[in-house]
């Protein structure tokens, strides 16, 4: 089952450098925390903010390509966490494209998909496999691992500062 998602934030740690999305899962407390890089950190928190770029930024060209074919992006899905070496996890996701009668699944990362669809409207969806595995409360004090989490994202700016030009 798909659940449907909103982007609740884009914050970056001060100390880390380390950027994260949150998406909020409509008619539900529960927040999904997803790790990205600050180019797409950027280009996430530049559009909900809206705040227009000098140039296109990659995702800004990508829409602008598909508009001109005529393609139209449905909706995204982060379908999967898969566990890494590290102990860690991999999120990955899907773009669906639609042109004519065709509809076309695209491999992609859920940080690459939400900067899309948030430049064209596209539905965000969430596995709920991957939201029981991954997500948190947005409300709930009980658990330790949440307070401490609910604590480092209190410690977040909401707006990361634009790509490094070094």
């Amino acid at each position: 089952m798909l659940v449907p998602c909103t982007v609740e934030s884009v914050r970056v740690h001060v100390l880390t450098g380390q950027h994260v999305v949150l998406l909020q899962a409509k008619e539900s407390n529960r927040l999904l925390p997803i790790w990205i890089g600050p180019d797409q950190a950027h280009s996430i928190a530049t559009r909900i903010a809206g705040i227009a770029s000098e140039r296109p930024l990659t995702h800004d060209l990508m829409m602008d390509v598909l508009s001109k074919l005529g393609v139209e992006i449905t909706r995204i899905v982060v379908k999967d966490l898969v566990a890494d070496d590290s102990g860690g996890g991999v999120f990955h996701g899907s773009l669906f494209l639609q042109f004519g009668e065709r509809e076309v699944e695209i491999d992609c990362r859920p940080s690459d998909a939400i900067a899309l669809a948030v430049r064209c409207d596209a539905r965000i969806l969430v596995s709920d496999t991957v939201l029981d595995r991954s997500a948190i409360s947005a409300e709930s004090e009980d658990d330790e691992n949440i307070a401490v989490f609910k604590e480092f994202i209190q410690t977040l700016p909401d707006d990361p500062p634009g790509p490094s030009t070094s």
